[in-house]
């Protein structure tokens, strides 16, 4: 799956983030300025918006976060104090699941590997 390579490439490059649930919501901080650079800010966050909807019909609790304007989540960090663990590190990765799934749609399969790869540095497969 897309979204654990792009999870585990985080934790190996980033310490902090290995012992922190919220790897998957830095991955997708950090793909915002990427992706607003293709396609503006607002179409960055409208996306994740939709992302965030979407993910938030299998994980009720991520109704209670907002994207911001640069694409960071407002209430994050009120729900790290709220939810174990395990349930923020699933929901993010149902998330970031459901924004890769927006992508590949509107874009394709090989235009998304491309554009994850060059921004990550990763060999992706696709999956099969």
């Amino acid at each position: 799956m897309f979204a654990e390579q792009l999870i585990a490439k985080e934790m190996s490059r980033n310490a902090s983030s290995r012992s922190k649930p919220t790897a998957a919501f830095v991955v997708i901080e950090n793909l915002a300025p990427h992706f607003g650079a293709l396609m503006g800010a607002a179409g960055f966050r409208a996306l994740l918006s939709r992302a965030l909807v979407l993910a938030g019909a299998e994980v009720a609790w991520l109704a209670e976060l907002h994207v911001k304007a640069d694409g960071s989540f407002e209430g994050l960090n009120e729900l790290e104090a709220k939810a174990k663990p395990e349930e923020i590190s699933n929901a993010g990765i149902v998330l970031l699941a459901r924004l890769l799934g927006l992508l590949v749609s509107l874009i394709g399969d090989e235009l998304t590997l491309q554009l994850l790869s060059n921004i990550n540095d990763l060999q992706l497969a696709p999956e099969g």
